[in-house]
């Protein structure tokens, strides 16, 4: 049996720091993701989805007005937050042609 040799152990040590760095960025990007999210109430308001969006009120009257865009329908100017989120992830480029 071969016993590694210092370079091989130097890139083992290598990879091994760089696939940890990675992980603990993914797990803060997650944090940070879900923070975002679930910081904001069930149903948003216009508000929230000016805030979130970072567009403004113009734009969020555009964008509600899409048949794709999730509302409630039992009360006007409120959307499910969940959805909303997904909406957004599904749809990138759609809000992109509102602006």
């Amino acid at each position: 049996m071969r016993t590694p040799t210092l370079l091989q152990e130097l890139d083992e040590q290598y990879l091994m720091q760089k696939f940890e760095l990675l992980i603990q960025q993914a797990y803060e990007k997650g944090v940070d993701d879900g923070q975002k999210r679930f910081t904001y109430p069930p149903v948003l308001k216009r508000e929230h989805l000016k805030k979130i969006l970072s567009i403004e009120y113009s734009t969020i009257d555009k964008l509600t007005r899409d048949p794709s865009f999730p509302r409630l329908t039992a009360i006007s100017a409120r959307y499910p937050r969940d959805a909303v989120f997904k909406w957004i992830e599904e749809n990138t480029a759609k809000i992109e042609n509102y602006s």
